[in-house]
C-alpha cells in the first residue's frame, strides 16, 4: 500500500511516520519548503515538497498513492483575523480534496480535532455528536468545523476523519499541549482557566490515524482520546510531579479570553509568540468529556496511562533540553 503523509514534519506527523514504519510501510513525506526537516532526514524519509496553495504540487505528490493522511490543515496561529483564516483553510482543503480525486487515490484520512465534537445529552460525547452549525466559540473551533464539514462532504473517494484530543509526547517542538507540562517542569506558574481537557498520547493518536487509513472497515469518524481531566487538577499533579510549588488558582473564562486576546495582539505587534493563545483558552473553557470506546473497539487501541505518556515526553524533552536534565532538578 502506497501512503502519503501531508504535514509529516509536524508533531503528530512525525509520530504517524514512525507508526507507519513500525507497520512495515515506507510513507512518502510531504513537507513545505521552509519546514524544519531534520527529524525527517534523521529517519531517512522519502520527502517531497508540497504547497497546499499549489494544486499541481499536491496532485504530483499524490500520483500513485493509495491512502493520503492529511495532517496539514490550516492552523490559525492567532484569532485576530478570522476571515482570512477561514478562507485560507477552506481553499487549501478544497485543493487537497480535488488533487486526491485527480490523482485517483482510494482513501484519505483527514485529521481534525475534538474541537468539532458537540456536547452530548448523555454526558460523554461520541462520534455521533456533531455541531449542526459552526460552534461560534472562536476562530480555531469554527475553522476546524468548516474544514471537517468540507472533508466529510467528499464523495469522489472515501474520506475518514480522525479527531485526536490534546496530544502529549515526543516531537512537540513547537510546544502545543506540552507547553503546560514544560511550564511546570521549568517552575513557571502560568495563568489558566479551568475546564475539561481530553488528552491522548501522541503515539496512540498516531496509531489510531494509521488504522483509520489501513483497515478496510474502520469508522468514518473516530475520536482519539486516552483520558479526560480537569485542567487545574492536572496542573496540580504536574507541579507535584516536578517537585515545584502548587499552581495558583484558575482564572475565570471571561478573564482568560480577555488576557489571551491582549496577549495575541501584543505578540502580533512585537512579531513573537504569545504567552497565552485564544485557541488554547477556548479549547479549555469549552472542553467536553469524550467517550473514545469506538476507537478502542474498531481500531484496536489500548490507551496509554497519563503517567506513561509523561514519562515518554520527559525522556525526549530532557534529551532535547526543553526541560531541565534530571541532574539539575532539586
Amino acid at each position: 500500500m502506497n501512503t502519503l503523509v501531508l504535514g509529516s514534519a509536524g508533531f503528530l506527523g512525525l509520530n504517524l511516520v514512525d507508526a507507519l514504519r513500525a507497520a512495515g510501510l515506507d510513507p512518502l513525506c510531504a513537507r513545505r519548503k521552509r519546514t524544519n526537516v531534520i527529524p525527517l532526514r534523521s529517519r531517512r524519509a522519502r520527502m517531497v515538497n508540497v504547497d497546499l496553495d499549489d494544486a499541481a504540487s499536491i496532485r504530483e505528490a499524490m500520483t500513485g498513492i493509495d491512502v493520503v493522511f492529511h495532517l496539514a490543515g490550516h492552523y490559525p496561529r492567532h484569532s485576530q483575523d478570522g476571515l482570512v483564516a477561514m478562507e485560507t483553510g477552506l481553499r487549501q482543503m478544497q485543493n487537497v480534496l480535488d488533487a486526491g480525486a485527480e490523482a485517483g487515490i482510494k482513501r484519505m484520512v483527514y485529521v481534525s480535532s475534538t474541537a468539532t465534537v458537540a456536547p452530548s445529552p448523555s454526558g460523554y460525547s461520541t462520534e455521533s455528536d456533531v455541531f449542526l452549525v459552526a460552534p461560534g466559540f472562536g476562530v480555531y473551533h469554527d475553522l476546524k468545523w468548516l474544514m471537517e464539514r468540507r472533508a466529510a462532504a467528499e464523495r469522489r473517494y472515501e474520506v475518514r476523519i480522525a479527531c485526536p484530543g490534546a496530544c502529549i509526547g515526543p516531537w512537540d517542538l513547537r510546544l502545543g499541549t506540552s507547553a503546560l507540562v514544560v511550564a511546570a517542569a521549568r517552575r513557571l506558574d502560568v495563568a489558566h482557566p479551568d475546564g475539561i481537557v481530553a488528552v491522548v498520547d501522541s503515539a496512540d493518536a498516531a496509531k489510531g490515524i494509521m488504522q483509520q487509513g489501513l483497515l478496510a472497515d474502520a469508522p468514518a469518524r473516530a475520536l482519539l482520546v486516552g483520558g479526560n481531566y480537569r485542567l487545574h487538577a492536572m496542573r496540580v499533579a504536574l507541579h507535584e510531579r516536578y517537585g515545584v510549588p502548587a499552581p495558583g488558582a484558575p482564572i475565570g473564562a471571561s478573564e482568560a479570553k480577555a488576557l489571551a486576546d491582549a496577549e495575541e495582539s501584543r505578540a502580533l505587534r512585537e512579531h513573537r509568540r504569545g504567552a497565552l493563545s485564544r485557541e488554547i483558552v477556548d479549547l479549555i473553557v469549552h472542553g467536553l468529556p469524550i467517550d473514545a470506546s469506538l476507537a478502542t473497539r474498531a481500531l484496536g487501541i489500548t490507551w496509554s496511562p497519563l503517567s506513561t505518556t509523561l514519562d515518554r515526553f520527559d525522556a525526549w524533552a530532557r534529551q532535547m533540553r526543553i526541560i531541565p536534565p534530571l541532574e539539575n532538578v532539586a
